[in-house]
């Protein structure tokens, strides 16, 4: 099992963050343009008066080479399951490969803290598990290199973006 914390500070409010972590459009320029990944597919979005429901496909670009590489294949994708809590302003999300199933799952938990005028610490912390004999420690391994990778790509585009669209909310 790994654990991955991640902080970054982002050019937004808190306020004016969530709103658009949740917008579709806002989404699918970020991991195309941020992550430049394929598009994701929204599977799931509902939300409530408690809590924002969603759930999405996506494919990422890796850097995994060796043994991983043959493990994975071409083209790894995964499922993403996440809950917003309004009230505590917490997204709690889990993933799991199509590859390998529910033998290797990623979860965590993404909340901000506010830094004043437009400006705030992306909070991330999340846990890998991988339940493969021989091989679980090296994908977990190759998970968090991406996870590390992926998180300040994210953060690098939204803090372009977010000043270049003052007018988004």
């Amino acid at each position: 099992m790994r654990e991955c914390d991640i902080t970054h500070e982002v050019r937004c409010t808190p306020e004016r963050f969530w709103p658009l972590y949740f917008d579709a459009d806002f989404n699918r320029e970020t991991f195309l343009h941020g992550l430049r990944w394929d598009e994701p597919t929204i599977t799931e979005f509902r939300e409530d008066e408690r809590e924002i429901i969603r759930n999405i496909a996506a494919h990422p670009k890796l850097e995994v080479g060796g043994k991983v590489a043959k493990l994975i294949g071409e083209r790894l994708g995964y499922q993403e399951w996440g809950r917003f809590d309004k009230a505590t302003q917490i997204f709690h999300f889990r993933h799991r490969t199509t590859v390998f199933g529910d033998r290797l799952w990623i979860r965590g938990r993404m909340w901000t803290e506010p830094l004043g005028e437009d400006r705030m610490r992306w909070h991330s912390a999340l846990t890998i598990e991988c339940k493969i004999l021989g091989v679980g420690g090296l994908l977990e391994r190759a998970v968090e290199h991406n996870i590390y990778k992926s998180w300040p790509l994210c953060s690098n585009y939204w803090n372009q973006w977010f000043p270049a669209h003052p007018e988004a909310s």
